[in-house]
Parts: structure tokens; sequence; C-alpha cells
């Protein structure tokens, strides 16, 4: 018996497909053809992949080049070659040109004719049924999108990874669907109360980095100790209850000359139980936007009155201006919009170390409702969870630590490397040192925080006071620390006079700061003051004619600028009906007839700049 030798080619595109039913074929078929010398060749792949990979296909001519014998092939299908037209024309180009006959049972063609050439009905016919392979997986393709897109918009088969704050579990009929975790989405909506109305009395704006740290502190999962995750969190509109995807993904079969779209772009609706109203999530992305201008976001700089200080021409915000000219520290604070398409034109500035340490030096006079206002907002039960919270990042401090150490042991061991350039390596070392170092920066201020709110809670209210002075100075080493405790107390703050030698600032104070309080004694009967006194409105006075011995008054009495930058005006309306103007000539504050009206307090420049 003559040998008649043929490739049987068999492909399936999924591993829980089997060959069998197409491999029995293909040995009936060839041996009814007289081909009694068959190889087998098998793949598992898609139809769609481009020709250089397809390891079947790409197998195939390796054997046919190896063993010139075989040069018939036979499939079932001619999709089994593949399911690009594109594809299939350089498939059937290579059999041409080496003359290789190709057999497909199915519809019993054959590409070569007796003479071993293509005629024109054979490579018609081979067009035609490439362009229905191709359209047959694409209509296989189209009816799966549609069929997924109607299980995702009801909440069923969703794919990708789950949102935090749910979980994926089985259902009838092999699908998936998304129901709520019981502790994760309770953190998605303090997560979003915290952004929309603060993590505490203390902090009514926070931002995307505090809650961070907030999370950390509270131990809650590792995904939320990330500010970009949380800033994902906070855009997540599927927490609404739905969203429409803008998915957009490479296509791998793209080809410059191709008419392949570069990119899929998927639009689908899909539905997940509600954790967040639409109210609350339009709130949020409303403060998102605006966040530029509402909260001091800086890495390198805390601005401590931040948001405080209005403008008294356009009523925008005065921003911080940090300039740093021959080794002198010249921040300042200006109008924010000056630099806006309408700016506004007051282009006065104030230097950002003496009104932030009049203001806290204000402050400082009142020790007593500093403590009672801090120690009013911390019960008991707040003692634990702090103390919890400083065992989180003292615990995450000492693992950066040792993450420092350990970094330090590969600098060391460099000397030991052959294949690593000495740039790449050190860049490798000081980028991830600085990541490291920064977040122990951070954690290190929270720390200091938690340790000062401690020691006001820990003991009687008695003692609140003598803590709360002995913790003066870790507050006056963080700017952090300071900018929480004035925020506590300041609403807003005008400047009514500045000019080089005084500056005259008026400072409202949180009415809920004081509602709690007994009403102060504003003067005793000899008219004199008394320590302790902060009312709603309270003005500050700098005398800076002499720079090295700035010195700082206060009054509760209104205050009103003059035409001349070296006088105000005094307004005491508190006698019913009758209204009492003073006209002062600032160089005379210290005088002794004006000490009915101010009082002098202690300036001291704060040393955080």
């Amino acid at each position: 018996m003559v040998s008649k030798y043929a490739i049987l080619l068999v492909r399936v595109s999924t591993m829980v497909q089997d060959y069998e039913p197409q491999l029995d074929d293909l040995k009936k078929y060839a041996k009814s053809k007289g081909y009694n010398k068959t190889h087998v060749i098998e793949t598992k792949e898609s139809g769609l992949v481009d020709l250089d990979k397809k390891v079947g296909t790409n197998k195939l001519f390796s054997f046919i080049q190896e063993n010139p014998n075989y040069n018939v092939v036979f499939a079932t299908e001619i999709s089994r070659l593949g399911r690009r037209q594109s594809v299939l024309h350089q498939i059937k180009e290579w059999f041409v040109k080496h003359k290789i006959q190709l057999f497909v049972k199915d519809i019993g063609y054959s590409l070569l004719d007796e003479t071993g050439k293509v005629t024109i009905g054979g490579d018609m016919m081979f067009s035609m049924y490439g362009f229905f392979a191709e359209a047959e997986i694409q209509q296989k393709k189209d009816r799966f999108r549609r069929a997924k897109q109607s299980l995702m918009e009801m909440g069923y088969s969703i794919s990708g990874k789950t949102l935090f704050g749910y979980e994926r579990v089985n259902v009838e009929g092999g699908r998936t669907t998304l129901i709520l975790h019981k502790e994760n989405s309770n953190i998605v909506r303090k997560i979003f109360n915290w952004y929309n109305r603060g993590i505490d009395v203390y902090e009514k704006k926070v931002s995307i980095k505090r809650i961070a740290i907030e999370c950390r502190k509270l131990g809650l999962p590792q995904y939320t100790h990330s500010k970009r995750n949380i800033n994902k969190l906070l855009k997540e509109e599927g927490y609404t209850g739905e969203k429409i995807t803008n998915n957009k993904r490479k296509n791998n079969n793209f080809q410059e000359e191709s008419s392949d779209e570069k990119y899929f772009i998927t639009n689908n609706k899909i539905k997940y139980p509600v954790i967040i109203d639409k109210e609350t999530f339009l709130l949020t992305q409303k403060r998102l936007k605006e966040n530029n201008s509402r909260i001091d976001k800086s890495h390198k700089n805390i601005t401590i009155l931040s948001q405080l200080i209005s403008c008294n021409k356009c009523k925008s915000h005065y921003s911080g201006n940090y300039r740093n000219i021959n080794n002198r520290v010249l921040n300042t604070y200006r109008c924010s919009s000056r630099s806006k398409s309408n700016p506004c034109d007051n282009k006065q500035s104030i230097s950002m170390t003496m009104i932030d340490s009049a203001v806290w030096g204000l402050i400082k006079t009142d020790l007593d409702t500093l403590t009672k206002v801090i120690s009013r907002y911390n019960p008991d039960k707040e003692i634990v969870q702090l103390k919890k919270s400083l065992k989180e990042l003292e615990q995450r401090n000492d693992e950066i630590n040792e993450e420092i150490m350990a970094l330090e042991q590969s600098f060391k061991g460099f000397s030991k490397l052959k294949n690593v350039t000495s740039g790449d390596f050190i860049n490798s070392i000081q980028s991830k040192v600085k990541k490291l170092d920064k977040e122990k920066g951070d954690i290190d201020n929270e720390i200091s925080r938690i340790k000062v709110n401690l020691s006001v809670k820990n003991g009687d209210l008695d003692d609140d006071y003598k803590s709360i002075k002995n913790n003066l100075e870790t507050i006056e080493e963080s700017k952090e620390l300071l900018k929480k405790y004035i925020n506590l107390f300041v609403d807003k703050i005008d400047i009514i006079v500045h000019n080089t030698s005084y500056s005259v600032i008026r400072v409202k104070f949180k009415i809920d700061s004081f509602s709690f309080l007994p009403k102060p004694i504003k003067k005793n009967p000899l008219g004199r003051w008394d320590d302790g006194e902060l009312d709603l409105y309270t003005n500050i006075i700098l005398d800076k004619t002499n720079s090295q011995n700035i010195k700082l008054y206060k009054t509760t009495t209104s205050i009103q600028k003059t035409t001349n930058n070296r006088t105000i005006l005094l307004v005491d309306t508190k006698t019913p009906k009758i209204v009492k103007k003073t006209k002062i000539d600032l160089q005379d504050l210290g005088n002794r007839e004006n000490k009915q009206y101010f009082k002098s307090c202690n300036f001291t420049k704060l040393n955080v700049y």
C-alpha cells in the first residue's frame, strides 16, 4: 500500500472543550480520501489572535518544513484555522506558496486543484467562508455582551474587582451578585460623612490625606490607608445604587493598516446595593471640585490661618504665600483672588509669622476657656479609642523604622551587585526612603496630637488647666496642632488697619465654643481687666514700631477705621440707646488713660516656619 501523508489540525478555544469529536471526524474523512499516515496537531487558543501568536498554526508550519512528505492539511471548518479574515488570508498565502493542500471537511472544500493552483472559485469560497467565520464569532460576542449587560443592569455577574463595601456571593444559575459587606459598607458611609461634615467638632473641613490618617489610626482596613483609594472611593457613583461605566481598553488585535478600532469603549449600566444616597454623593462631588479653595492640601506647607482671614474688599479668603529669599523666611498671607481673571485690587500682604503668633497669643490669654472647650468634646469613652489609635500609629512607626533599616542594609550590600547600575539603584533607594520619611512625618504629627488630647482627657477637670499649660510647648512645635486648636476657636479674621507700624485685627470666635460657659465678667468696677476673657468679637492691635519688641493689645470694644492710618475709633454700644465713640491715637495705646480699653498681652513669635 502506498503511504499518503496528512496533518490533522484540531483547535478548541477554551480549556474545558474537548478535541476528540473533531479528531474522530477528521480521521474518518482523511481515511475516506486515502490518507493512511496522519500526524495530529492540537491547540487550545483563541481564533482571534495574530498569526505570530497562533501556537498551533506555527507548530504546523514548522512540522511541514521539517517533514516535506506531509503536504496536506485536514480541518473540520475554516474557523479551526482562525476567526479573523486577515489572519486566514496569511495562512492561505503560506499554503499556496509552499503548495500545501487544505481539505475542509464540513463544506467539502479543497484549496488547490489537480494542478496545485488556486482557482478563482476556490479563492472566492475561501474568502466567503472566512467572512462567515469572523461574522459568527462577532455575533456570539455581541450576544454575550448584550446578555452580560442585561445581567449587570439587574445586579448579576458584575465583572472586575469588587468595590470596597461589598462582597460577592453565588446565586442560582451559577451567577454571582453583590451584597453589602456589613462592616466595610459602614466605613464607606463614615468616610463620606467625614468629608462632608468633618471628623469631629474641631475639624469641620478635612482633606483626603487627613481621612486616610484617621482610617489608619482607627485600625480600619488597609484599603482605606491610601489617599488614592479614598479619592477613588469618594468619586465612586456605584455606591448610590447604579452607575454607567465608561471603560476604555486597548484592542490587542489593532494594526495601523487595519480597520479595527484601537480601543474598546464599554458603557454598561450596573446595579449595586445602595450605600450612599444621591444627595450625599452630589454634595461630595461639589466639595471635591471646590476643595482647591476650601482646604489647605499642601503636603509641603500647613497654613495655620487658611480660610480664616477675610479680604475687606472682595470678601475672598487670604491664602498662604511661601517665600524664602536669601535664607530669610518671608511667608505672608495675601488675597486669594489677586491672580484670578477678574482680580481683586487688594495687593496688601501681612506677615504669616506675625499674625499667626498674635492670634495664638490671644487664645493663650484664656487657657481656662481653652481647657474647658477641649474637655467638653472629649468624653471618657474616647480615651479607649485614642489609646487604640496611638498603638496603631506607633506600630506603623516601628514598621517604617524596620523598612528603613532594611533599605540601609540593601545600600550597604550594593558593592556586591554586578548587574545594577549605581544610578538606578541609588535612585530607587532614595525614592523609597523619601516616601517612608514623609509617611513617618505625618504619623509623628498625629501621635503628638493624640498625646496632647490624652493628657487633657486623663484626670479631673481641675487638673486640665495644668495639663494644657504643660503641653503648650508640644502644641507650639507643630503647625498642624496649632492649626487644629486655632480652628477650634476662630471663625473669621478681618484686617481693619495694616501698615508698617500697626496692625488692627478683628477676631470672631465660634459661638458654639463658648455657649456652655458662664457669661464672663467683662470689667470689674474699677474698669480693670480680668485675665481669661474672650468675647464673641475680640480685637487685637500689634504695635510694630520696634520690630525687635512687638507689643500686643486686645480689646472687646468695637473698632472702626479712620482716614488716618495712625488712629482708630472705639465704638461702645453696651449702654442701651447710647453710642459712645472715642478716637484713639495708636501710638498712645500704652498710656494710662487708655488702659480701660486695652489689655496688654504677651507676644511671642512662633518658631514653626
